[in-house]
């Protein structure tokens, strides 16, 4: 609130009186600091109507002999002289500090112009207060030639508007020095920084008297002579006016670096740099790479590309905020610096204009002198991406940015380097919809359909039923049901497959009941003859020396070849090269189970190893290596391999890591945002302050704090601020830990992780990690396949709808069941029909009886005659010759999870997975028909309901 009337001023003297500041009476009343006013106008470009011409002087000591300046000079000698250290003001105070400053300094506020910040006066002052002021708070008057609308934009309960601002200039220049006949020029010098600018217009001396001193007014966008003795705002600045930087004449492109194939211009092998091109509406190109550099490499690279740094403009930042960015949650360099000139900022090599009025740039007083931006989805549909920008320390080694009017080279298909186990030329990935079921988690229904499943070696194996084809073919099929080719990482895993009982019964001899040589996903390409890797959609490595070959089969000398499998061999399943385009039969695997499979990895590397579930919960949930045994760092060098983040053992995968370091943190939960914006942040319950469940349960019971900006706001998005701390601290700690000491390959990963740990951005490890950008495993685990029907268990509950009120069921008889009173919208709810009745604690509906499957049938059509009835899962007793139902509403191992149908059912099909409907009519009907998406994710269904699941609702109100 601001106080400008008498009652304040009252107030304030009884206040000094009461308090200890005597010297407050004798100040100026002063309006206390309010919250500026959004823009009423557009800000135009600069109408100074001057035509620059800027020279420096020679030396500071011609500035002094300038007599123009002199007043200015000896307002500044004299602060230099008399000041104590006491008199100065440094940085951003609280209103209220600023208003009982007893030194009464003009009262203002700091505010940002463009890239630089400057400090506005909302008091009116004479020119040689405003000189002190500027100089108190270690900045100078305004000596800027370009001044637009926002230096006068008028301040809260201000009673006139602002016309007049005062400045450092004064008339004349050496130049352009005073013609004695007209006693006029037409250029001032602009005393604190020795720079001239010559005008369109003329300055007439002879009215006025020394000491001079230039005004500029509003209304005629020029510079006036005014008495120095008048009253008017002013505006201090940073006494620097640029960066300290580098020529631009240094940016040359370097044609030495690419090479021309085809009428195109490709980066030489040995200089290829990972990255991604992107277009934007503006009229030029982005160029996002994946190499580590520190700033100065950062425009070097760039210039050497014929490109340049990225200009961190508004125009940057409206282009990624949007859905599917590119190297998001990352942070890379822009062109902005402010080196060797505290706040004003430059897009170094850009000549543009366009300012960054949009984004605060944070981190000013925190160290660092070039500035790096991060941006990350939301995971909000309206607020589409989260950005950072922020001040780093020019050495940290972030990722490469560069900005180009066009795309100066084409990218080769970069995974062809053969020094990355990344395989290329594969056939398109493609999940056939069709049979998955897809919300609220992808599941493939029934698997047993396709072919011969086992579950061993801790994977999901699918021999598919008498199906060959080329291993392109087979890697097609594989990934169509979600599932990979089978592979053999590590000589366990081969042993696993030679007899994968033999941990339960060591003494028996067991084997696969398949028996047959398939391909697996092993394979060379064409640009790297003879170095074999596993080709998955998640495992990326080479095939281990240690594996075993058949004989006479040497996987050094394999030429665009394939690696199959020979589970028939009596001995034990060996490796074996063939042609690609041989025909083989098709094995797929998964994990087993359904979830993220970075998880699923994570239980078989450690039985693979022996490790006690206790020590390995131990790692997992605390991050705690201080004593770990050496079969857990073994688990974690398998889990590192497993989900692609080193190969060959101790080489790190630059590219997964950056993916893993953009999953970190969950996506930003904007509605908790907007409560620690409007300090809502803790609650008190009992007396207690707590923590929002969201945030805890994302976020974990770190310290919360509300940064205070750059000098200029309070309040900040504290979210994206400690992603981009975090990012960026795990950035440069790649490039520290990956050259820590490679003597022990089986347990590189661990000292990798030692070292990462180390940061003091990162205490817990996974606890960081968002794993629903991973990719995830679709077969349903051992404990969901020992019942014909297909069952839906924990992965699949929405425990978030935990029951469905009373009120809104019918008891259809006095002993049960209960039935929703209309269907539920499965579109609203975002589920499926098999789920939308598990997620409230019941089922689909089913029948014991005849009469019962009548009187809920006659409800139903009562209340929706059109709907398709679906009912609860069923599958054909091939032993009886009959359907039964699957009661999705109690253990399907239990007794009575599977009962007769009391009615016909019409079967147009009797394959292992249907579904059971009632189509719209009078008359009861039950049809088994294949499952669509229409009758899985658009038909709305009833529900019924147990007893128990009832009463415990209504006791849980």
């Amino acid at each position: 609130m601001v106080l400008t009337n008498r009652l304040f001023i009252q107030v304030l003297f009884l206040l000094s009186i009461l308090v200890i500041v005597a010297e407050v009476w004798g100040a100026t009343s002063r309006r206390q600091e309010s919250i500026n006013k959004p823009l009423k106008k557009r800000i135009r470009s600069s109408e100074t109507r001057t035509t620059n011409k800027e020279t420096s002087t020679s030396s500071k000591t011609e500035s002094n002999e300038y007599e123009f300046c002199r007043n200015y000079n000896r307002i500044k000698k004299n602060v230099q002289d008399s000041a104590l250290s006491e008199d100065f003001i440094v940085g951003k105070r609280s209103a209220l500090t600023e208003l009982l400053d007893v030194r009464d300094r003009p009262y203002g506020n700091y505010n940002k112009k463009g890239f630089s910040f400057t400090f506005d006066s909302y008091d009116k002052v004479e020119y040689g207060r405003a000189v002190e002021a500027c100089l108190y708070r270690k900045l100078q008057l305004l000596a800027k030639d370009k001044i637009d609308d926002s230096y006068f934009y008028t301040r809260p309960l201000e009673f006139e508007p602002r016309e007049y601002l005062w400045t450092s200039a004064a008339p004349c220049s050496k130049s352009d020095p005073l013609n004695k006949t007209t006693n006029s020029c037409s250029s001032v010098t602009w005393c604190p920084n020795n720079v001239e600018t010559r005008l369109d217009y003329t300055l007439n001396l002879g009215k006025f008297t020394p000491p001079y001193c230039l005004i500029y007014r509003n209304s005629t966008n020029q510079l006036e002579l005014l008495d120095c003795s008048i009253k008017a705002f002013f505006t201090c600045e940073s006494a620097c006016s640029r960066a300290v930087i580098s020529s631009q004449n240094n940016c040359q492109k370097d044609e030495s670096l690419f090479e021309v194939i085809g009428r195109k211009a490709y980066l030489k092998k040995e200089h290829e740099i990972r990255g991604t091109w992107e277009k934007t509406q503006f009229g030029f190109f982005y160029y996002l790479g994946e190499k580590f550099v520190n700033w100065r490499e950062n425009w070097m690279t760039c210039c050497s590309l014929g490109l340049k740094p990225i200009a961190l403009t508004d125009s940057l930042l409206d282009h990624f905020n949007r859905s599917n960015i590119p190297v998001q949650g990352v942070a890379f360099w822009s062109a902005l610096t402010r080196a060797g000139c505290p706040l004003h900022f430059e897009n170094f090599l850009h000549n543009a204009s366009e300012s960054l009025n949009n984004v605060t740039i944070f981190g000013i007083r925190q160290g660092g002198s070039c500035v790096a931006v991060s941006i990350k989805e939301t995971g909000d549909k309206e607020v589409k991406s989260a950005t950072a920008v922020k001040t780093n320390v020019c050495a940290s080694k972030l990722l490469l940015g560069c900005q180009g009017t066009e795309q100066t080279f084409d990218i080769r298909d970069y995974s062809s380097n053969c020094d990355l186990p990344v395989c290329t030329g594969l056939p398109d990935c493609v999940m056939k919809d069709e049979i998955f079921l897809k919300q609220p988690f992808r599941v493939l229904l029934a698997p047993w359909r396709f072919g011969n499943l086992h579950s061993c070696c801790d994977n999901s194996i699918l021999e598919l039923h008498e199906e060959y084809g080329t291993w392109d073919e087979a890697y097609k099929r594989c990934c169509s049901l979600g599932m990979d080719l089978l592979s053999v990482h590590n000589p366990a895993k081969q042993d696993c497959l030679g007899n994968p009982y033999k941990n339960s019964n060591p003494n028996e001899k067991g084997y696969l009941p398949f028996r047959t040589k398939a391909w697996t996903a092993g394979r060379d390409i064409d640009s790297c003859r003879g170095q074999l890797r596993w080709c998955t959609g998640y495992l990326n490595d080479y095939l281990k020396k240690d594996l075993k070959w058949k004989q006479g089969h040497d996987p050094r000398f394999a030429n665009n070849s394939c690696v199959y499998i020979n589970l028939g061999d009596p001995d034990f399943p060996s490796l074996a090269l063939a042609d690609c385009s041989e025909k083989k039969q098709i094995i797929c695997e998964a994990p087993m189970g359904v979830g993220f499979k970075s998880q699923m990895h994570y239980h078989p590397c450690r039985r693979n190893y022996k490790v006690k579930e206790s020590e390995a919960e131990k790692i997992w949930n605390t991050g705690d290596f201080s004593r770990t045994s050496y079969a857990a760092k073994n688990m974690i060098q398998c889990l590192a391999e497993h989900i692609g983040l080193v190969y060959n053992s101790t080489e790190i995968n630059q590219h997964v890591y950056i993916k893993m370091l953009s999953r970190m943190l969950h996506p930003l939960d904007v509605e908790l945002m907007k409560k620690v914006n409007e300090h809502q942040m803790f609650k008190v319950q009992e007396n207690k302050v707590t923590l929002p469940s969201s945030f805890e349960a994302n976020y974990g019971k770190r310290k919360i704090k509300i940064f205070e900006g750059d000098m200029l706001e309070d309040g900040a998005d504290e979210f994206s601020l400690a992603h981009f701390d975090f990012v960026t601290e795990m950035m440069n700690k790649l490039y520290e830990c990956r050259e820590i000491k490679k003597s022990n390959e089986d347990t590189f990963m661990f000292d990798f992780l030692v070292c990462l740990l180390q940061s003091k951005a990162v205490d817990r490890f996974w606890r960081f990690y968002d794993f629903n950008f991973e990719q995830s495993s679709v077969i349903p685990a051992d404990h969901d396949l020992n019942s014909p029907c297909m069952t839906f268990d924990y992965f699949l509950k929405n425990d978030t709808i935990s029951c469905i009120p009373p009120n809104d069921l019918l008891l259809l008889t006095e002993s049960g069941p209960f039935i929703t009173l209309k269907p539920i919208n499965l579109k609203m709810f975002n589920t499926s029909s098999f789920t939308a009745c598990l997620e409230r604690n019941g089922s689909l509906p089913y029948a014991e009886t005849k009469e019962v499957f009548e009187m809920i049938y006659n409800y139903i059509r009562s209340v929706a005659p059109k709907l398709t009835i679906i009912w609860d899962q069923g599958f054909f007793d091939k032993l009886n010759g009959k359907f039964m139902w699957c009661r999705s509403d109690i253990d399907p191992l239990q007794p009575g999870a599977t009962i007769p149908i009391p009615v016909t059912v019409n079967a147009t099909t009797k394959q292992d997975f249907v579904m059971l409907v009632s189509l719209p009519g009078a008359k009861p009907n039950l049809h088994a028909v294949p499952a669509t998406d229409e009758l899985m994710y658009q038909t709305n269904v009833f529900c019924r309901f147990q007893d128990f699941v009832v009463n415990k609702c209504l006791t849980n109100v």
